[in-house]
């Protein structure tokens, strides 16, 4: 009776110590879930911050496109009428389109209007002699220090063709020494279109507040730029 007893004391002990381990079993598994789960919703959010910073490059697109003289443009906003006479301007104060695209490199470029940035969109062909004539003295005004603080100039590379003169434009603005970010332009030059591009080369300086305060075309001097973009970001 007493080793019936005695063996029944050690199979409850054993018996015990199977539960204690089953139950410990499952509480790691439970730990390992919860830390995995954790995990997984770290890696979400992760996704999430690329997904936002993705939102400078084109929609649909990936981080970067292989390189390229043209590259698809994306616009987002209402696109400006062509410019007609420049002192009776229609798309002064009105919202400036935002675009998204790349450079020659198929790095993403973007000109976001009322980012609480100011910019000034130089459209420009290779071709054309009198952007060949503009770059040097935009560069000379840079130089100049006239250039105002917190004023982007980006360069949009448009009207891109294999038999006029200065191609590859990838390479013509690299022999130019051109100083800023460069967007590359579709083959049907959407850039250029939302922007109401009458000629070459094509100014627009928007605001801080994301509006168009100045549109022209033509050559200008190093003093005409300044004047125009002193008037331009004035009000």
């Amino acid at each position: 009776m007493g080793g019936e007893a005695k063996n029944e004391s050690s199979m409850s002990k054993s018996t015990k110590l199977v539960i204690g381990s089953v139950v410990l079993a499952v509480v790691v598994a439970l730990i390992v879930a919860i830390a995995t789960s954790g995990g997984s919703s770290d890696s979400s959010s992760s996704n999430g911050v690329s997904d936002s910073s993705s939102a400078v490059t084109a929609p649909g697109a990936a981080s970067e496109v292989a390189a390229a003289e043209n590259q698809p443009v994306t616009i987002e906003g209402q696109i400006l009428d062509p410019l007609g006479d420049p002192s009776a301007d229609s798309a002064i104060g009105a919202p400036a389109p935002l675009l998204r695209g790349y450079s020659f490199d198929g790095r993403p470029v973007s000109i976001e209007p009322g980012d609480g940035r100011s910019y000034m969109v130089v459209f420009l062909a290779h071709w054309c002699p009198h952007c060949n004539a503009e770059v040097p003295r935009l560069i000379e005004w840079k130089n100049m220090g006239m250039t105002p603080d917190g004023l982007e100039v980006v360069g949009v590379s448009t009207g891109v063709a294999a038999d006029r003169p200065n191609y590859p434009p990838s390479e013509w603005i690299v022999e130019k020494k051109w100083p800023w970010t460069v967007m590359a332009d579709s083959v049907t030059q959407d850039a250029a279109m939302a922007y109401g591009v009458s000629g070459y080369p094509f100014f627009t300086i928007i605001g801080t507040d994301g509006t168009v305060k100045l549109r022209a075309s033509g050559e200008k001097s190093i003093e005409e730029i300044d004047a125009l973009v002193d008037a331009a970001l004035a009000g």
